[in-house]
């Protein structure tokens, strides 16, 4: 498993970019895949983040890891696959 660099939770089956982590001390903003390589396009189950999509410009403007993150929480952080959280209601 691999950690999700949004919501920093171990539900990552792949790396989420080519090259991971980024290089120490690189300065990345979207698309990250300019940066980091091909995305592996995988939907985090924690936050719902995918990677080489919600980055890209196409349908609506790219987010940053940050930026989601902070809409994420806002939203009280569900879990965007409830079939795979904790047996606990309050993560629902």
């Amino acid at each position: 498993m691999f950690e999700c660099p949004v919501c920093f939770t171990e539900t990552l089956d792949v790396k989420p970019y080519e090259t991971w982590p980024p290089p120490p001390g690189l300065v990345i903003q979207p698309p990250y895949e300019d940066y980091l390589g091909r995305a592996s396009y995988e939907v985090c189950r924690r936050c719902g983040f995918e990677f080489g999509n919600d980055d890209n410009p196409g349908t609506a403007p790219p987010s940053t890891f940050e930026e989601y993150r902070a809409e994420w929480e806002a939203e009280g952080s569900p879990w965007f696959d409830w079939r795979t959280a904790p047996d606990d209601p309050d993560h629902r």
